[in-house]
């Protein structure tokens, strides 16, 4: 099986009623925030839709269990250009396989095809982080499984 690259760009931290009145979609969605009874902010759930997100979380089955601090991160795939649903699988795969997310129950114990995930991250306004937030901080930039071992790391981000 030959390995495939997958590039994401996520966006964010929005509040859930910011993404309800827009109309992005098509891509992937970490949910962040505390569960009852959880003292750290953390990612609790990765998921995708081909519709909408608004449409999505209007009726999430996950959603409500994250009682605090709920934040909603949006990525996009942008390379390959041209991609399916099946991108949008394997990318929502190796974020839950190797992040093993709360609220997550599926695709958590199965590994994942061979698969390299870039992920870049923006300010909701489309300029580049610099700084890691510490709620992503452990969510390598780049996640690559070959099928045996995992390596992951961060990418720095350099001004012109």
């Amino acid at each position: 099986m030959d390995n495939l690259t997958i590039r994401l760009h996520w966006r964010g931290p929005y509040r859930l009623e910011d993404v309800c009145e827009s109309d992005g979609g098509n891509g992937l969605y970490l949910l962040t925030g505390k569960q009852k009874y959880e003292r750290n902010e953390q990612i609790q759930y990765c998921g995708i839709t081909e519709g909408l997100y608004k449409n999505r979380f209007k009726k999430h089955h996950k959603i409500f269990e994250i009682t605090r601090e709920l934040s909603v991160w949006l990525g996009e795939v942008v390379y390959p250009q041209e991609h399916t649903r099946t991108h949008l699988e394997i990318a929502e795969s190796i974020i839950v396989y190797f992040w093993q997310p709360n609220l997550n129950e599926r695709k958590k114990i199965y590994p994942p095809r061979p698969t390299a995930l870039i992920s870049h991250w923006f300010k909701k306004d489309g300029v580049p982080r610099y700084n890691q937030l510490s709620i992503y901080a452990d969510l390598h930039d780049v996640l690559c499984w070959d099928g045996e071992l995992w390596r992951s790391g961060n990418l720095k981000v350099w001004p012109d």
